[in-house]
């Protein structure tokens, strides 16, 4: 339902919003991105992870996060203006005054959205993200109707905080005491601290494409970008985001039991692939029809980078689980070493890319990604449960499947584009690659072990978490 609204929106605004729209939306948001990795200092992750966690730390935590919002509104009201020196687009500096005002809304909801995610509530957090999604969306459209060109952006941005933050509130009974005893947040603190830390330079190589087509191209080549990025991560978060929520309070309750946490770990890798690397060819192969039906033909310029995106991404699928294995077992300095060596590469790889344009960008993430995969596993695995072999051995069977599905997809796409529409084109592609993945999966056992296990792993999971949280 998420991505139901999620795509419908991105439909109609795509059609009523310009490219240059979406562009100076990106480029404020580039500077917003950064700041958010510190509204939570991690200590969201912190309450997940912690096997003892008393109530007085959880009300220290939120008086911290609530101060933290109102400081970093600040920051990001007045970055706008050496922001808007950067891009040279006056714009921005009232943009960023009323995208900081989101920090303090969202500040007082870090904690009980925490609190959701440790007792595995996703049912609750489902129906959060739906309808704070669907209120912001309705916002939205209604401030694009009206002519507000990029503000409709801005009141999407804002309002979904603002909604999230009510339906928090109204869905977790607990309230925070006042604010006594800080000091039981310290050994959170510092723990969560690493794991900004971490984030931070993970936004940083994420961000750093944004910042570089801003400042080296123009607007309307950075809505292109972003429009195609945002177009493919939407579908494989709604894979992804379950599945994350899920195992890292998992695996971090298995830190004493290194065989199951091992056994976990790959049965979550070998589900995901299986589900995800089919979805991210599809989207490759058909680029130009998803382009179409989605943005419109106005976008059709951004098919070629979405294609290059998709690269990145069929890795990207695996690779970020290595955040799972540093937070499960708390290991936050090693984690932050990684993500600044990851940012540094990822960064030099855009400013590179960008000789050759938004597509030179794109070629570039997806290069840089490939050459990271290896040596992040091999810091990541090290003093923890997980073999450097594992996250391969449980990508092998899956990477078949999706070979099959893209000899399918190419075909059935080179048969059909020349004779009929985008839509129907897209349709036909798409259940040819529907057909040819059921089959496979019916026929080969070993396959199908390995997604099924993933889904009864975390109907698993989540039935123990909400009858332990029951029970107390």
């Amino acid at each position: 339902m998420s991505a139901a609204v999620q795509v419908g929106t991105t439909m109609v605004l795509a059609r009523l919003l310009t490219p240059a729209d979406f562009g100076l939306m990106a480029m404020a948001l580039t500077l917003t991105a950064l700041v958010n990795q510190f509204r939570q200092l991690g200590l969201s992750q912190a309450v997940v992870q912690r096997p003892d966690l008393r109530w007085s730390q959880v009300s220290a935590l939120f008086w911290v996060n609530t101060a933290v919002g109102v400081v970093l509104a600040g920051l990001v009201a007045l970055g706008g203006i050496p922001l808007a020196a950067f891009y040279d687009e006056p714009a921005l500096v009232p943009l960023c005054a009323a995208l900081g005002a989101g920090f303090v809304v969202s500040g007082v909801s870090v904690q009980h959205g925490a609190l959701l995610n440790r007792a595995m509530q996703f049912r609750r957090i489902s129906l959060r993200n739906v309808t704070a999604g669907l209120l912001s969306s309705l916002a939205a459209l209604a401030a694009a109707l009206l002519g507000l060109g990029v503000w409709a952006l801005v009141v999407q941005n804002v309002s979904a905080l603002v909604f999230a933050t009510i339906l928090n509130w109204w869905a977790v009974p607990w309230r925070p005491s006042s604010p006594r005893r800080l000091a039981d947040a310290a050994p959170l603190l510092r723990f969560g601290i690493h794991v900004s830390v971490a984030n931070l330079f993970h936004t940083v190589s994420r961000e750093g494409d944004n910042v570089v087509i801003g400042r080296f191209l123009d607007a309307g080549a950075l809505g292109l970008y972003t429009r195609a990025y945002s177009l493919l991560m939407l579908p494989l978060r709604q894979l992804k985001t379950p599945v994350q929520a899920v195992m890292v309070p998992t695996l971090a309750a298995l830190q004493e039991e290194p065989g199951r946490y091992r056994l976990a770990y790959r049965t979550a890798i070998a589900g995901l692939c299986h589900a995800g690397m089919p979805l991210v060819v599809v989207l490759a192969v058909a680029a130009d029809e998803v382009i179409a039906v989605v943005l419109g033909d106005q976008w059709l310029a951004a098919a070629r980078i979405f294609q290059l995106l998709a690269l990145a991404s069929f890795v990207q699928l695996v690779s970020t689980t290595t955040g799972w294995i540093y937070t499960s077992t708390g290991r936050g300095r090693p984690y932050v070493a990684w993500a600044v060596v990851g940012g540094v590469v990822t960064v030099a790889g855009f400013l590179v890319g960008v000789r050759w344009g938004v597509q030179g960008v794109a070629a570039s993430y997806a290069a840089t990604q490939l050459l990271l995969v290896v040596p992040g596993f091999a810091l990541a695995c090290r003093h923890s449960p997980v073999a450097l072999g594992d996250p391969f051995r449980a990508m092998a069977r899956p990477s078949v499947v999706a070979a099959l599905v893209l000899v399918t997809t190419a075909g059935v796409r080179s048969a059909v584009v020349p004779r009929v529409s985008a839509p129907l084109a897209l349709a036909a592609t798409v259940a040819g690659a529907l057909v040819v993945w059921g089959v496979v999966m019916m026929l080969w056992p070993a396959a199908r072990r390995e997604l099924v296990g993933l889904v009864a792993s975390l109907r698993r999971r989540r039935a123990d978490r909400e009858s332990s949280a029951g029970s107390h």
